[in-house]
């Protein structure tokens, strides 16, 4: 066989074989508590019965207890803390008063360079300078 027929193809590359209309086999996931604090999950066949030990990639500790499973899941996950946006960290720093100051000033600021695109923006005893490509 000419090796030009070949050419292209890598042996022992991807499969060429479509994932289209495959299901992934279904998992539960088992909860393990670390001895040194944190807890951290491992996905199981559906139909596998997971080991009441594990042991902590983090640490490499053995022996790390599986946490049952609440029966009532209407608690949620407690250890999760939603994310914090910019606003909600500015909303920390400043009341809201002290906003809608700066806005105000930086919006007079930004009318008084007059223009549809200002390269510049005084605020307070501060300049704010920017550039448009166009």
């Amino acid at each position: 066989m000419p090796r030009t027929v070949l050419r292209g193809y890598r042996w022992g590359g991807a499969s060429v074989e479509s994932d289209q209309g495959v299901e992934p086999a279904a998992r539960l996931t088992a909860r393990f508590a670390c001895s040194r604090g944190h807890v951290f999950t491992v996905p199981f066949a559906a139909d596998a019965e997971p080991p009441p030990h594990w042991s902590c990639r983090q640490h490499g500790l053995e022996d790390c207890a599986r946490i049952p499973e609440l029966a009532d899941d209407s608690t949620g996950d407690l250890g999760i803390k939603p994310r914090r946006t910019h606003l909600d960290m500015l909303h920390e720093r400043r009341s809201a008063a002290d906003l809608e100051t700066l806005l105000a000033e930086a919006l007079t600021a930004i009318r008084r360079q007059g223009g549809p695109r200002p390269g510049c923006v005084h605020v307070g005893d501060r300049t704010y300078s920017f550039s448009y490509d166009s």
